[in-house]
């Protein structure tokens, strides 16, 4: 953009007719009702750059009673074209381009257009000269409130009342019918406003009520802004914190606050040809029999001028709170959400960015980045339709300052055809051979569970891999290791199966070329395989994309998976290697870890076309076992062996029962789901049921992961005996109890994984002799007992147990990965 000065580019601030000025809470409380004091889109996170805030940009319809019939529906002679903090509508279309009614308007110059959209500051002096404007036309023809003074911020009804909706002035009467003024549709007598409404932001206690902003059509725009600078919002400066927009206007007396509102009838006479009597509940503009205003045509407009309060020396109007002075310095730029500038990947590795070469990622000046970007590739879109591009938006943020980011729908939905948008990077034909591929996950806009990108150019039998993408954090993550036999290229869209539409973000790509085959490991399974339990420190060390929840309106998007990054498929060495699996592939070595096991896991939630969890897919169907894998490791059984239920009914029955005599709801083996029958005795029903049922489903898992992986030598590895002793130190636990659950779930499920280990071709390892002495009330003890502190973010709530309860310590996850290194051996 050419250089400006905002106030010179807009032709100088307006001088007010009969002097004075705009009371500065009358402005800030028509930027809090424009635009939430926004100048960028409403998905801009705070300290980061985003596309301008632009009103109703697609020309979206609604029908005679507000609502939208089509939200997808482009019609651009509809656009309002209202930019930024104060909506600058005037001028802002593009020249030559006409409205519905065929009308052209002159258009701004260029940089007057760039500068109201692009900059708060100009886009501020534009509103205060139109505000001004409307003040002196309004005036000009007599239309003034109470004492007319500029400083009182009730005097500005009027002028308020034209900047939202328009004046017609006393010259255009006789091409009205005689008509002039301030039109109907903000007109406090309009029902389209309830007639017993208290001033907005106000209850009828005379306290703050911010619920009227979830509900604002009941007010007229006049008094919603004077309710704003009454009581100013609420926004966020910085994630998690919120700030006041700013100081509140004030009155000498509380109820001078209240009468700030006028009298609903004040607007209301024959002059305008208005009934006041027909001003009540359940009034409508449906005709005149049926509300105020008494002609067919709505130009019940008003032309005179009004006092409901005195101003002036007698102080019942409200005063403005003047905080800056015009030598305040600018507040230096936020930056809540930092992008990544440097890659931290090793040398040589080519990224393919989702801006190409040369293009300028808005803010990266002050945010640290390069201003121009750079890129070993290209990035291009495809949408389905135009429509598609309305739900693809940018954010200044991620690797290289800038992300593109739209919504998941599912694939069988009304409008994933019309709304489906794919992007694609393309790497250099140079990259060839095996190469390890990575996709950037930025902090903010990206919370697919689902992430489905397809890699291209190679000879992998799987080129499908699914990521979860609320990382929450500037980092990359591995899609694994691909021999590249053709031009390399990844594609994301935002088609999904997530039960809620959440964000899907296309950041960087990056393509490392390895100097010959690593190893390619997967690690699956269920809670003892994700680490459920290796963790000191509430939930961190998890894997934050395994453990959130938060609201998403009426539902609750949540993963419970709980992947460490302790866990023992980490800890684990592989023979010959100096380092851990963990360790090397987190610096991008010869070998390359995919991580998919999760907490709760049956074997169902495993097999492809089986159930998956917390909004993700079947293990199995994420796409990591291909030809190229080398090992795969895995517990499962437990659940399926119905482990929690056991461990919770022998809890609950203290004293009353022992455990191995009790009886508990029988579950459908493929559902999970209660039979409404029970089972019996456990101490009868437990070793049939794992003999019959969790025996042919692990089975099941392991035929699939030599199908998918035939290459791959499968280790899967056992439970170890939870109680040492008698496990006395847990609490419910009987001296009887402990020696049968110990013998039940561990050795008999144990025999049985290794004949269905044995059947598959698969190695199993128990992991009993590293335990000894060391389960539940051992010493050291490896495996937690019930555990009330340290949740994690997604854990039980309390004072239920921790999901870590039952499950092995830090110290219990390295004897797994011992006992795996000795199978490995």
């Amino acid at each position: 953009m050419g250089a400006y000065q905002p106030q010179a580019l807009v032709g100088g601030r307006t001088a007010l007719t009969g002097g004075g000025r705009i009371p500065a809470q009358v402005f800030l409380g028509i930027t809090a009702q424009e635009s939430n004091m926004w100048q960028a889109t409403r998905f801009a996170a705070p300290g980061a750059t985003a596309n301008s805030l632009i009103g109703n940009y697609y020309g979206i319809k609604h029908n005679a009673h507000g609502q939208i019939t089509d939200p997808w529906v482009i019609n651009w002679k509809a656009a309002d074209c209202g930019y930024g903090i104060t909506q600058v509508t005037d001028g802002m279309r593009l020249p030559g381009k006409p409205y519905e009614d065929g009308s052209v308007r002159p258009a701004k110059p260029r940089l007057y257009q760039e500068a109201v959209a692009l900059d708060y500051t100009a886009n501020v002096a534009a509103g205060v000269n139109i505000l001004a404007e409307k003040w002196n036309q309004t005036r000009k023809d007599g239309l003034t409130v109470n004492d007319g003074g500029p400083s009182s911020i009730e005097n500005w009804f009027f002028a308020l009342w034209a900047y939202n909706s328009g004046f017609y002035p006393k010259a255009t009467a006789a091409q009205n019918g005689g008509k002039w003024g301030v039109g109907w549709a903000n007109n406090p007598a309009n029902p389209t406003y309830k007639p017993n409404r208290t001033p907005f932001l106000e209850s009828s206690l005379g306290e703050d009520d911010y619920s009227h902003a979830a509900r604002p059509q009941f007010w007229p725009y006049p008094e919603k802004v004077i309710g704003w600078a009454a009581r100013p919002l609420e926004a966020l400066e910085a994630p998690g914190t919120l700030v006041h927009g700013f100081r509140p206007a004030w009155w000498t007396e509380p109820r001078f606050r209240t009468t700030a509102k006028p009298p609903v009838n004040l607007f209301c006479d024959t002059s305008n040809e208005c009934d006041p009597s027909k001003i009540k509940e359940g009034a409508s503009n449906d005709s005149p029999a049926t509300g105020p205003c008494q002609r067919a045509d709505w130009k019940c407009w008003w032309s005179t001028k009004v006092e409901w309060k005195s101003c002036g020396t007698t102080s019942h109007c409200g005063f403005e709170l003047f905080r800056f002075n015009n030598t305040y310095p600018e507040e230096a730029d936020g930056n809540s959400h930092p992008p990544r500038c440097n890659s931290g990947l090793p040398i040589g590795t080519a990224i393919v960015d989702n801006v190409n070469t040369g293009q300028h990622p808005a803010g990266a000046d002050f945010r640290r980045c390069s201003d121009s970007a750079q890129s070993s590739g290209s990035f291009s879109f495809d949408f389905a339709t135009p429509s598609a591009k309305m739900d693809t938006h940018q954010l200044g943020v991620g690797y290289g300052n800038h992300i593109w980011f739209s919504t998941t729908r599912k694939a069988a939905s009304p409008e994933a055809a019309r709304l489906k948008v794919t992007g694609t990077w393309k790497g250099s034909s140079s990259v060839s051979g095996w190469t390890r591929v990575l996709v950037h996950m930025p902090n903010v806009a990206a919370r697919a569970q689902q992430a489905k990108y397809t890699v291209s150019g190679t000879d992998s039998v799987s080129p499908h891999r699914v990521v979860p993408q609320r990382i929450r954090s500037n980092e990359w993550r591995s899609l694994g290791v691909f021999k590249f036999t053709g031009t390399p290229s990844v594609s994301l869209s935002n088609i999904t199966e997530e039960d809620t539409g959440v964000d899907v973000a296309w950041d960087a790509v990056a393509f490392q070329q390895l100097a010959a085959k690593p190893t390619s490991v997967v690690g699956m399974g269920d809670s003892f395989a994700s680490g459920e339990g290796v963790d000191e420190s509430g939930g961190k060390d998890y894997f934050r994309e395994t453990d959130y929840k938060e609201n998403l309106g009426s539902d609750q998007v949540i993963n419970k998976c709980h992947r460490s990054k302790r866990a023992w498929v980490r800890q684990a060495t592989l023979p010959g290697k100096a380092k851990s699996i963990g360790e090397i592939s987190d610096g991008y070595g010869d070998v390359d870890l995919s991580f998919v096991a999760c907490s709760g896991a049956r074997t169902y939630h495993m097999w492809s076309g089986g159930r998956g969890q917390y909004n993700t897919l079947p293990q199995m169907d994420l796409g990591y076992l291909d030809q190229h894998t080398d090992l795969v490791t895995l517990t499962v059984g437990g659940n399926d062996s119905l482990f929690t239920d056991v461990i919770l009914e022998c809890i609950a029955l203290a004293g009353v029962k022992l455990c191995q005599d009790a009886e508990i709801d029988k579950k459908n083996p493929d559902t999970g789901e209660k039979t409404g029958e029970l089972t019996g005795p456990l101490k009868n029903f437990l070793p049939t049921w794992i003999t019959e049922q969790t025996k042919p489903r692990i089975v099941q898992v392991l035929q699939q992961i030599k199908t998918r992986a035939p290459n791959a030598k499968v280790v899967l590895v056992g439970y170890p005996k939870l109680f040492t002793g008698a496990g006395s130190c847990v609490p419910g636990i009987g001296m009887e109890e402990a020696p049968w659950l110990n013998d039940v779930i561990a050795p008999h499920l144990a025999r049985e994984m290794r004949a269905a280990a044995a059947t598959t071709g698969a190695t199993f390892v128990d992991p009993e002799q590293e335990f000894a002495g060391k389960a539940i009330c051992g010493s050291p003890e490896s495996i937690h007992g019930i555990v009330i502190s340290g949740y994690a973010e997604a854990d039980n709530d309390a004072p239920q147990p921790s999901m870590k309860s039952f499950h092995p310590k830090i110290s219990g996850a390295r004897l797994y990965a011992d006992a795996l290194e000795r199978g490995l051996r």
